[in-house]
Formats: C-alpha cells, structure tokens, sequence
C-alpha cells in the first residue's frame, strides 16, 4: 500500500477513534452599491416575515435592472405587507399565490426576496395555509434556515439578497440543485440543511432515503460552479445517536461541497457528522417563525440545519465586503472570477491584484474561521439535557480546550462567526495576514483525497 493509502486509511480510522471521545427591528437595505446572493435550498419562506423586508428604493425596483444575469422574466409576487396577521395577508393574496407555477421564478416587491421557485408540485391551498408548491412555506424549516442567512435581526448577513428554492421529494431535490448552479452567474452560494435520511449509498438513486449517483454528482457539479455549504449530520440514522459519525462516509458530502458542523454558544457539541470544514452555532437558534409577521425566538432553529445557513450567510458577507472594497456591482461567479476592480486599492491581501477568485473566497471563509470560538448573541442560549436532550453541548467550552489540541478533528478550520468576518475584512483590506493554517490544510488535503476516491465510487450508478 502507497502513502497516500496509508494516510487515507489513518484519517478514516482516526475519525472513527474520535467518535469514542468523551430584538428585532424592521431596517433598510441598501439602496444601491455592492449586492451579494444566497440561495437557500430548503422548504420554502415566509415572505410575510418583518424579518425580510426591505423599505429601500431597490427593494421594489425588478432585480434584473441591478443583478446582471438575473432572469428578466421573473414575476413579482405582490404581497399584502401590511395586514394585521398572517391569515389575513394570505386571505387578501389569494389571487397572487394561486397563480405561482412551479419551476418558475418569482420576486416579492418590499422584501429582500429576490428570488423564489418551487419544484415541488402544488397541493392544497395557499390562501389557508395547508398543502405545499407555492414558495410558501408551510414547513418552518425553511424560513428558519432563511433567517439564519439574511434576517435584519440575527442573519449572519443582513444586508444581502436571499433566494428561497422549495422541494419536497427527490426530483425536487434533484432540479433544485442543479437550478441553483445553472444560475450560479448571478447567485454567489447556495445553503443546504437536509441530506438523504440515512447516510449511504443506492446505486439506482431512487428515492432520498439514501443517497444515489444523480444527486451525488449535481451536488459536486454546483458546489464547483459556486460555494456550496451542505449541513453535516443529517437524516434520522445520523442524529440516531449521542456522537456524530465521521463525514467520509456519506456519500452526498462531495469533494467540492463545504461541510458545516456544529458547536453550541461556544461549547463542544459531539453529534454533528465530523470533520466539517468549518462550524457555526447549533442548537437554540434565534430564528423567524413561518406562521407569523413577525415573531421570532431564540431556540427556533437547531442542529446543523440552523448552522448551516449561518455560515453559508457569513461567507457571502465577507464576499460582499470584497465587492465593496473593490467598487463591484455584480454577483455570481464569471470565469472563476466572484468579485473584481482596480488593481492597487489595497496593499496586500487577495484583493491587491483587482480580482477576486472564487477559490480565494473559499480559502478566506476557511482560514479566517475562529480555531476557539465564544458565544454570541445570533447564537442563542446553550443547549442543556431537558432543551437538547441527547444533542446537548459538553460542559467543555472551546476556549478552555488546550492549543495543541487540533481543533479540526472537531470543527475543521473553526467558526464562521462575528470574529471571523472581521478578520477576513481585515485580511482583504491588508490589515492582517492570512493566518497559517498549515497543520489544518494538511489534515483536509488527505481528506481530500480520500472523498475524491469515495466520490468515484459514489458518482457511478
């Protein structure tokens, strides 16, 4: 057996020894500038929510006329903003919602919406809150996770743009992500916080109970044409026990694909599938509520279902940041290219050369992630044993666990958090130096290759 092998073989067996170790405000949006895209591929949102309006000017002007390549032949959604509760508005709007076709694109005038389409075949009705098909989410999960990216309250990125794109079954599943990355010329990520219910392999790929080679191979082909984040520990055998499982073995979690795992307000969390390229808060979420205008609570969204979103949303801050610096008005990725200006407007850092690549991003989202992170207010209160049950954090908070530790057998590069988007703004605008991750990138680089093997086992029907 070669090196490679061994080392490959290490890693695996190393993952596995581990798994036995013990307010809100309604605000503006920008009116013009920078602008940045997030795509949020789950079961739909509440675009009622106060949590995603938008009063600027450009919130009501057709998306297409400020985000070169969005579809000029999206429909607006013209929603009733303004009604006392949430079965009035959908009272008033019935209409406007029994018109929404699937597979078509929408937008919802006064919201950060810029985007809406469902692929799951309409049933029910909208106008009393049942059935599904229609954008509107009838679930919860997927305003959550919405909220966690871009709400004005605790989103990890306030001021961007949100996509919602609905399914409910494998096919949805299927075209939802490929719709994503087919338009990755104007949305610059794209959020996923579900997987295939048990974390295997099916070769004729039939259903989503496992995972099959049609879906394995649209989730590395889109998360090769932008960043793709994909939620670590999902399905029902996943969460079938107290500590995660090693994320080498599921098939769905590509080579390309951004692996998001879990700590809890700064605490050691053991259930998510480990080793995630890096983590966000996950359990006891503030998020929005689907069935309401506008309530939210601090223990709404979980798991890595919940995280997720917020690294998927802290990642595209800190790309929005790089188009500001660099005066960019488009979003997307062109010719590997995500943000771009004159040379010179800064001194040093990955923005000195004008361009911006999409792997530098990728890198930047990376090595700027907190190796030791510390609680903060998006997160929400800790889990304990009655909130979290099996899936609560250890009373081990990352900052008491010792230096030479490696953290990334836990929690990969570290936190996409409040810290970490500061550091990667000073990064580009040359104020800090890339931090020397090598001990990391090493340890990823095996994995690395090990799910490029997998991958070619997995991709095959």
């Amino acid at each position: 057996m070669n090196r490679r092998a061994l080392v490959a073989c290490a890693v695996i067996i190393g993952l596995l020894g581990l798994a036995a170790l013990p307010a809100h405000a309604k605000k503006k949006a920008k009116s013009g500038g920078a602008n940045a895209v997030v795509a949020v591929i789950d079961s739909g949102i509440n675009p009622y929510h106060v949590t995603f309006r938008d009063d600027s000017p450009l919130a009501y002007k057709h998306p297409s006329t400020y985000i070169p390549g969005f579809p000029k032949d999206a429909q607006a959604l013209r929603l009733t903003l303004d009604a006392p509760d949430l079965p009035t508005a959908l009272k008033e709007d019935c209409d406007e919602w029994e018109k929404v076709e699937t597979g078509k694109l929408y937008w919802v005038p006064g919201t950060k919406i810029i985007g809406g389409i469902s692929f799951q075949t309409q049933s029910g009705s909208p106008c009393t809150f049942s059935g599904g098909g229609s954008i509107l989410d009838i679930n919860g999960h997927g305003t959550m996770t919405g909220s966690r990216a871009t709400s004005f309250e605790y989103g990890a990125c306030k001021e961007c743009r949100i996509v919602a794109v609905q399914f409910y079954e494998k096919q949805d599943a299927l075209d939802s992500v490929t719709w994503a990355a087919d338009n990755a010329d104007w949305i610059d990520a794209e959020s996923n916080s579900w997987g295939p219910i048990l974390p295997a392999w099916e070769p004729t790929g039939s259903t989503l109970f496992t995972a099959g080679p049609p879906l394995v191979r649209a989730i590395e082909e889109a998360a090769q044409k932008h960043l793709a984040f994909w939620a670590s520990g999902n399905g029902a055998a996943s969460r079938g026990g107290v500590l995660g499982h090693p994320t080498i073995i599921t098939p769905h979690l590509t080579p390309s694909a951004i692996i998001v795992g879990g700590v809890d307000a700064g605490y050691v969390n053991l259930w998510p599938g480990f080793p995630g390229h890096v983590v966000s808060d996950s359990c006891n979420n503030w998020a929005a509520h689907n069935d309401s205008l506008d309530e939210s609570g601090e223990k709404v969204g979980s798991g890595t279902s919940a995280a997720t979103p917020y690294a998927a949303g802290g990642a595209v801050y800190e790309l929005l940041k790089a188009r500001e610096i660099l005066g960019d008005q488009g979003t997307g990725v062109q010719d590997g290219v995500v943000a771009q200006g004159p040379k010179g407007l800064v001194d040093s850092g990955p923005l000195a050369d004008g361009k911006f690549t999409l792997e530098e991003w990728k890198r930047l989202v990376f090595v700027s992630a907190t190796q030791r992170p510390k609680a903060q207010h998006d997160d929400g209160p800790p889990c304990d044993v009655v909130d979290g049950g099996l899936y609560s954090a250890t009373p081990v908070a990352w900052s008491q666990v010792p230096e030479q530790y490696p953290e990334y057998m836990n929690i990969g590069y570290g936190a996409v958090d409040r810290p970490a988007m500061q550091l990667a703004v000073d990064i580009m605008l040359g104020k800090s130096e890339m931090p020397d991750r090598s001990d990391t990138d090493e340890f990823f680089a095996y994995d690395h290759q090990v799910r490029e093997t997998t991958y070619g086992v997995f991709s095959k029907p």
